[in-house]
């Protein structure tokens, strides 16, 4: 199981009493629920680990960190953005909402890096004034309706009777005199192994996956092409009993249902029955069986074509299978990618109004999804001196750029959005548009007017000529959600 009550206790009072004033120097997120930050100490470099992953979850000193995938998460460029050259200032363990909160700060501005371990579980990096930055961990923002901007208070409580029966569990930390951070250290000896082990084994099942579909269902096609295949005895028939009857039209009546005519074999005369459809003419009947040894016999060909493809394809799928099966557990972890996705998920995150994209510098751009969600994004997501995008007089998605406050927007990252509102409106795929923009607080909703439709005052407009390489730029750096990395 996760770090206990108790663990938790001690490990946060270590980082308090022995990590305060060290300098965040680097950060990663190469899971949804994991993070590392590189903190540097005097004379050495210190890495924790901050896993919200349900059993596995732990705040630790990490002895080697899971190999971050080749396109960065977003909360991974914001930890990078918002917490590098910050000095930790204190650590605190909230018990009964099962949270972890470390404070940084420089130069008057704060950032609290919190760690959520109750179900789901989940990593957040919030401003000064505790609304979210930035989030991560599937489904869990949808579940809490938290988002970037939001407000972030601590979950629930744990009741009275679980938050005792945590208490009464003892500390399994076994420390070494020789760990510099023993607590942190033996958190990581606790659940380390077993979090490699079981992301591993996860790993090869999702590896593994696709070749156990394709070997079914390849077999199993396989199995049914044979018997296609195995066809030609059935075909040879119909062609003896043709030209049986071509042979014997003049003494066949029609409407008779059943005849015996004599074959000369190669072992001499031989009575064969043969069964008529009466309302076929005996010559009808002889073709028809012509018909029915030419179409046995295609098949029979394609068959045995088909049945060499899926004989590679299983072949394929039984190497491939003894492959992963004989990946050990540095090579699994080597494609800790296929962890970012779970199983069966595509599509948008449930719960979330708006996409994220990256613009010029690593600012974040919202686009919303769709009528309803323009509303929820303007309305109820961006703040009022956020600035507010849209393509002039076209149906189109609300783009927002959000900023500190007080904040300027760049003219690069200006021109980044545009691309977006024009690109998700009805002048996408156009050389060029008019964009208006002004700060989202003189968008203003009419009564009863439509989801989506609004009216704004104060407006600048301008007209962009569309660069294809920013677009797609644009378009490709948008990884997974935007609030779920």
């Amino acid at each position: 199981m996760s770090l206990r009550p108790v663990e938790f206790e001690e490990v946060v009072a270590e980082v308090a009493s022995r990590l305060v004033g060290a300098v965040a120097q680097k950060a990663w997120c190469p899971l949804p629920r994991l993070a590392y930050l590189e903190l540097r100490v005097p004379g050495k470099s210190v890495v924790l680990c901050l896993c919200a992953e349900g059993e596995l979850s732990r705040l630790s000193v990490a002895e080697d960190r899971f190999p971050t995938p080749g396109e960065p998460a977003p909360f991974q460029r914001w930890l990078r953005q918002e917490l590098t050259g910050f000095k930790l200032q204190g650590a605190r363990y909230l018990e009964p909402s099962r949270t972890v909160v470390l404070e940084f700060d420089r130069e008057a501005v704060r950032r609290r890096l919190v760690l959520e371990v109750g179900s789901p579980g989940g990593l957040l990096l919030l401003s000064d004034n505790h609304r979210v930055l930035m989030l991560t961990g599937e489904g869990f923002g949808a579940r809490r309706n938290l988002y970037p901007g939001a407000q972030w208070t601590p979950p629930e409580p744990v009741s009275d009777e679980a938050l005792a029966k945590g208490r009464a569990q003892p500390s399994r930390l076994e420390v070494q005199e020789a760990d510099p951070l023993p607590k942190l250290q033996a958190a990581e000896r606790v659940l380390g192994q077993k979090d490699r082990t079981s992301r591993a084994d996860t790993i090869r099942r999702r590896l593994a996956q696709p070749y156990r579909a394709r070997l079914k269902r390849s077999s199993r096609t396989l199995e049914k092409v044979r018997a296609e295949a195995a066809r030609g005895p059935e075909a040879e028939k119909h062609r003896e009993v043709g030209e049986l009857l071509a042979q014997n039209l003049h003494r066949i009546k029609r409407g008779t249902t059943q005849v015996t005519l004599t074959a000369y074999t190669e072992a001499g005369m031989e009575e064969v029955p043969v069964k008529l459809d009466p309302k076929r003419t005996p010559k009808e009947e002889a073709d028809w069986h012509f018909h029915q040894y030419r179409r046995l016999l295609r098949g029979v060909e394609t068959a045995r074509h088909r049945e060499a493809e899926l004989a590679r394809e299983v072949a394929h799928a039984q190497v491939a299978l003894q492959q992963i099966e004989a990946m050990d557990g540095a090579a699994l972890l080597a494609q800790v990618e296929v962890l970012q996705v779970s199983a069966g998920e595509e599509g948008p995150k449930e719960g979330l109004p708006f996409k994220e994209y990256v613009g010029h510098g690593g600012a974040r751009i919202w686009v919303g999804r769709g009528a309803e969600d323009n509303d929820a994004l303007t309305f109820k997501v961006a703040r009022p001196w956020h600035i507010w995008l849209h393509a002039r007089g076209l149906p189109g998605s609300h783009v927002v750029v959000p900023l500190e406050k007080n904040g300027e927007v760049a003219q690069e990252v200006l021109l980044d959005a545009a691309h977006l509102a024009l690109h998700h409106s009805g002048a996408k795929g156009e050389p060029r548009g008019e964009v208006s923009y002004m700060p989202v607080k003189f968008v203003r909703k009419l009564k009863g007017a439509p989801p989506g439709q609004v009216t704004y005052a104060r407006e600048k407009t301008f007209v962009v000529r569309m660069e294809p390489e920013r677009l797609e730029r644009l378009l490709k750096s948008r990884h997974g959600e935007p609030v779920l990395s």
